[in-house]
């Protein structure tokens, strides 16, 4: 087995936008659940939430798409692509997730 002869620019993009997804979703997320259990001020911000949270899981699709192209290249690394591939995609998980969350918690 060679080692791969090139960087992966396509993994090393996948993985940058798979963390700032994930990372994003989770904070946004976190705060829009804390808003729904105070019940307070989550009027007020949850149109804001909701566009950040949907743009973040859209960097989440797109790491993922990134990643897969990643993956199809020769002679270059994978690591970088499947570890972005799968950051991605949890981003995306994460906020469908949390918006059934809050939807449920706003009914209840």
């Amino acid at each position: 087995m060679s080692t791969p002869s090139q960087p992966n620019t396509l993994g090393n993009a996948s993985l940058a936008l798979g963390l700032a997804s994930s990372g994003l979703v989770f904070g946004l997320g976190l705060c829009a659940l804390v808003g729904v259990q105070q019940g307070t001020w989550i009027q007020l911000a949850a149109t804001p939430l909701f566009v950040c949270g949907a743009s973040s899981a859209f960097l989440g699709l797109l790491g993922a798409g990134v990643g897969l192209g990643g993956l199809l290249g020769r002679g270059r690394s994978k690591a970088t692509a499947v570890v972005g591939l799968v950051l991605g995609l949890l981003g995306v998980c994460l906020f469908l997730g949390v918006l059934s969350a809050v939807q449920r918690g706003a009914a209840g």
